[in-house]
């Protein structure tokens, strides 16, 4: 089950909030060896503001196996603060309709192609469809450059704002590499793309506005 959690609810859910904040230093500090700040073991960034939403996939141990991180690019972009010269197409990363993705990670129990892909189908689904419901026109992220045939899979539609460049000093540097910046519309289409590549029923999408006081079953959201 996907549920959607804000940055202003760290207190109250903070059983959440310090397990996904835990699983991120695994994977972005101890994994990829990215230089960014910890505390205690948990990865905790300028960007994990009150406005940010959270997207948790978690299985029935109530464990995360699939996160995302959502900013108002306006206020809140990776994108633009650090990474302006990706974008080399004239647009702007600030815009009121963008909110810009990070901190994004997958482990499905199941390690299969098939469920990777569902894994991904059900979380950036989950993503577009939130996105949908607030009227956004895009979501754009920084991926690295070896990952933008996987997305383009996922969604023709995937948009590359400039070309790809380096990051962290080069390959041969720990939590170095190549990266670039894209976009997705937000549309039904993209929607029916992301569902079709990771074989998720497509008229029946499960995301919850989670209310752990009483376990109240996901909304089911009926396309």
């Amino acid at each position: 089950m996907v549920i959607v959690l804000e940055g202003s609810e760290r207190r109250r859910q903070h059983k959440y909030f310090n397990q996904l904040f835990r699983l991120r230093h695994q994977i972005f500090v101890k994994g990829r060896g990215w230089s960014l700040p910890s505390v205690n073991d948990c990865e905790i960034d300028q960007y994990d503001v009150d406005d940010a939403v959270y997207l948790l996939d978690l299985n029935d141990e109530d464990v995360i196996q699939g996160s995302v991180r959502m900013t108002p690019s306006e206020r809140c972009s990776l994108l633009a603060d650090y990474f302006p010269h990706l974008v080399e197409n004239g647009e702007s990363p600030r815009s009121p309709l963008v909110y810009e993705c990070t901190r994004y990670i997958v482990l499905p129990a199941q390690k299969s192609r098939e469920a990777n892909r569902a894994a991904k189908a059900r979380l950036l689904g989950a993503a577009v469809e939130w996105s949908l419901s607030r009227g956004l026109a895009y979501l754009q992220t920084v991926i690295d450059s070896v990952t933008l045939s996987s997305f383009v899979e996922m969604t023709p539609q995937t948009i590359p704002l400039g070309l790809s460049h380096p990051y962290g000093g080069g390959r041969k540097t720990p939590g170095g590499g190549e990266c670039m910046a894209i976009r997705w519309p937000i549309s039904q289409q993209v929607l029916d793309d992301i569902h079709a590549y990771g074989g998720v029923d497509r008229r029946i999408h499960e995301i919850s506005d989670f209310n752990p006081a009483d376990r109240r079953a996901p909304v089911q959201l009926v396309h």
